[in-house]
């Protein structure tokens, strides 16, 4: 019989390139067209991704839209799962929610009958977290809900700058986006989920002083970590790419 170090070992090598390539199909909608082209038929599971914009752009929009998409039903394409809300700005109106979930009841009327706005709202769990230290604690917990709620498909955190931001120890804010990537990354492998991220932008001066650049609020190393970044421009427009100076115009 095979020791338990070995048997992990060989655990190692269970998955095929099939495996991944099957869980890579698992999309969740935007809603958006050319987006969901260009991202492969929406926003993928085991991923994290974020978006990033100024103010009133359409960031917490599209979060709002996407707990709602993860819930279509199988049988017409959908996830059918739920999702998990965690608000750091206390800025969550559920009746805006509801104004969508309205919405998309119309849209899929006829071929998911029993696809109701009041049950989608009771499909998306939502927290409150104030400071960063919340933040943290609700991101660890994680895992113990979504092992109570295994069909939580998708994460939001709206907004990660704005809690980070609020750190005036620049280390300490550091050390604390490290911890939260981490946990991040552990939980999507265990569990499949898709993280959805908000982000603003802020300019940062060239060396030589000469030039303003606009950039991520958490900077570059946090732009390594995440696996697609959605930009969103003043004239509702949505742009795919690591950095503002290479991204890509995606068309409606």
């Amino acid at each position: 019989m095979a020791s338990p170090s070995t048997s992990k070992t060989m655990n190692l090598f269970n998955n095929s390139c099939w495996d991944i390539a099957q869980r890579s199909t698992n999309k969740i909608l935007t809603g958006h067209k050319g987006l969901d082209t260009h991202l492969g038929g929406g926003i993928s599971l085991g991923q994290i991704t974020e978006l990033i914009g100024t103010s009133g752009t359409g960031k917490t929009q599209l979060c709002l839209q996407l707990c709602l998409n993860v819930q279509i039903p199988k049988s017409v394409g959908g996830l059918e799962g739920s999702a998990l809300f965690i608000d750091t700005r206390q800025d969550f109106h559920p009746e805006r929610l509801l104004g969508l979930a309205k919405d998309l009841e119309k849209r899929y009327k006829r071929r998911a009958p029993g696809f109701e706005a009041s049950r989608m709202l009771k499909r998306v769990h939502h927290v409150r977290c104030p400071n960063a230290a919340q933040l943290m604690a609700s991101v660890l917990s994680c895992h113990r809900h979504l092992r109570d709620h295994p069909d939580i498909k998708l994460i939001v955190i709206d907004s990660l700058a704005f809690s980070l931001r609020m750190l005036e120890d620049g280390a300490q804010r550091f050390e604390l986006l490290l911890e939260l990537h981490d946990s991040m990354r552990r939980l999507q492998r265990q569990h499949n989920v898709a993280w959805v991220v908000t982000n603003v932008l802020t300019h940062r001066c060239s060396r030589r002083g000469q030039k303003f650049h606009v950039v991520s609020a958490l900077g570059i190393l946090h732009s390594h970590l995440i696996n697609e970044r959605i930009w969103f421009s003043q004239s509702w427009q949505c742009y795919l790419g690591k950095s503002w100076r290479i991204c890509r115009l995606i068309n409606a």
